[in-house]
């Protein structure tokens, strides 16, 4: 059976050749159909036809920025002198969008072949960014006759959460974690005088764990462990009766109290309150790392990761032995980010309080 992610992927393709002599971009994105601040732009494709979309973006210099050209294929670059900076492959475009995330991202290779577009599309997809495609308008009917370029761009990967959506998670999550720190600071006093009491070492504990676009973030949390026999990998799960935990941490644990803490990354734009959950790089699955066995696993990283999800109210909660369970808590992770609302932020919120008094068994 076809893989649900390459049965999309193709989908995304044919529709992007289909309706690409409906949905004309060309006008509005030189025009006036996208917001006005610059953005950012990469092209794919070093060739001749990527230097044509570079000379159709400066002709709108006020609306866009080009950051470079990327290409596993340099033999374009004897085509035709770019006016842009090759700034390297694929992969040398992965690790630039970490440190510097355009807006978008143009694949401009007109001859681009199905397999070809696939592998392309495949590998950058997991970043959160717009992704458009230009299209020859000789490839269809060209229904209006429009003068102008010889292509048309046509939106294929939008970015989650852009625009208002945005503006809506950020005040959500700045407000929610505000309040919450005021309401639980006696709480979180409580606590940190028991942590002390129950043993040395530390209040909190802080793990590297993947954020928003893969990026590494430190993760904050009440300390659960005797200190000398905490493991800040990840690499040793805990089980239940876990000599490893302390005895205040059992409770902590049972009841997601030492998770609190993240409350601070939310409050620092490292985090969400409803997300993807915050995974260890090192995390495994049956025999291999999760990023290695689970197709597409980085696309959890298009959203800032949350201190709860909508994957863990549907029984994803803890610790995931086998594959097809990862498959599938990824599954809700992707739903999550593709059909994000305010509502379903509240009702998973709403669930996780219910899960977290009174469906607490299997946590340890």
């Amino acid at each position: 059976m076809a893989d649900i992610s390459d049965l999309h992927t193709e989908a995304s393709y044919l529709a992007a050749r289909i309706s690409a002599s409906r949905a004309r971009r060309t006008a509005s994105f030189l025009g006036g159909g996208l917001p006005k601040q610059r953005k950012r732009v990469v092209i794919v494709g070093a060739g001749a036809d990527g230097e044509k979309v570079a000379r159709w973006l400066r002709q709108a210099p006020d609306r866009y920025e080009i950051l470079g050209i990327f290409d596993d294929r340099t033999r374009g670059l004897n085509e035709v002198r770019p006016s842009a900076q090759y700034l390297g492959n694929l992969d040398d475009l992965l690790a630039f969008c970490r440190r510097s995330l355009p807006d978008i991202i143009i694949l401009s290779i007109f001859s681009l072949s199905r397999e070809r577009f696939l592998g392309i599309f495949q590998k950058i997809r997991v970043l959160p960014v717009d992704i458009d495609i230009a299209l020859k308008k000789s490839d269809f009917d060209d229904e209006n006759g429009a003068s102008g370029p010889e292509f048309s761009i046509v939106l294929i990967e939008k970015q989650p959460l852009s625009g208002f959506d945005y503006v809506v998670k950020f005040l959500e999550d700045k407000i929610i974690s505000i309040l919450l720190l005021l309401f639980l600071s006696p709480i979180f006093a409580l606590i940190a005088i028991l942590i002390k009491c129950d043993s040395k070492g530390p209040i909190f504990f802080e793990q590297m764990r993947y954020g928003f676009n893969s990026n590494p973030i430190p993760v904050l949390k009440f300390r659960t462990m005797y200190t000398t026999m905490s493991d800040p990998t990840g690499v040793q799960k805990t089980v239940r009766d876990d000599p490893r935990v302390t005895r205040i941490g059992r409770y902590l644990r049972r009841y997601s109290l030492d998770e609190l803490p993240q409350l601070w990354n939310v409050l620092a734009g490292q985090m969400s309150i409803v997300g993807p959950r915050a995974h260890v790089a090192s995390m495994r699955v049956g025999e291999g790392i999760y990023e290695d066995v689970v197709k597409n696993y980085l696309l959890r990283h298009k959203l800032h990761p949350g201190i709860t999800g909508l994957a863990q109210v549907k029984g994803f909660r803890g610790e995931i032995k086998a594959i097809k369970d990862a498959r599938r808590r990824l599954s809700y992770d992707i739903f999550y980010i593709n059909h994000w609302s305010l509502w379903l932020d509240l009702k998973i919120i709403i669930e996780t309080v219910r899960i977290v008094l009174f469906k607490n068994e299997d946590t340890y």
